[in-house]
């Protein structure tokens, strides 16, 4: 996911859609959250977002919670939920099913960047847990989904056209 760098600097962009429950119904304990920054940022704020009512998540905006900037006009707008930072130690006990439906509500995890004029890239992320049960093993979960804030120093990081503006290939 690329997200465009506005004239004003230093700015934050947020990338989620990362919905935390367990397959299994099985409780899950998040011990850690890291990441891999080839272009790093000022700084990276691991955010949880609740939802109790039918709403979409938050792929990636411009801004940080609760508000966030609508692209075409800038306006600032509010997504629904509350929100908090990530502790260690968080329990997950919310069964998957469609994230987003109203009786199942969600939490969603939001990783909020800020960045000056080079920009930032998060190129990967882990989820290190424990299972109920089994608090002496383990295990990590991946998130390969690349995370680009433009800037000066991110042109050519994730594909040769993803910060320059050209679409034409």
């Amino acid at each position: 996911m690329v997200m465009g760098d506005p004239e004003q600097k230093p700015w934050t962009g947020s990338f989620g859609s990362f919905f935390l429950c367990t397959e299994t119904g099985e409780a899950v304990t998040i011990r850690r959250i890291r990441q891999d920054t080839p272009v790093p940022p000022l700084g990276i704020s691991v955010q949880l977002r609740e939802v109790t009512t039918d709403a979409p998540g938050i792929i990636s905006a411009r801004g940080e919670p609760p508000e966030f900037f609508d692209p075409k006009d800038s306006s600032r707008h509010r997504m629904e939920g509350s929100y908090s930072a990530f502790r260690p130690g968080l329990r997950v006990t919310r069964h998957c099913g469609r994230p987003g439906a109203a009786e199942n509500g969600f939490t969603e995890l939001l990783f909020v960047v800020k960045v000056d004029g080079g920009g930032g890239v998060i190129d990967r992320a882990w989820i290190d847990y424990t299972l109920d049960g089994e608090p002496t093993r383990s295990y990590t979960t991946a998130i390969n989904w690349v995370m680009v804030l433009c800037g000066t120093e991110t042109r050519g990081i994730h594909d040769e056209d993803s910060c320059t503006g050209r679409t034409d290939g």
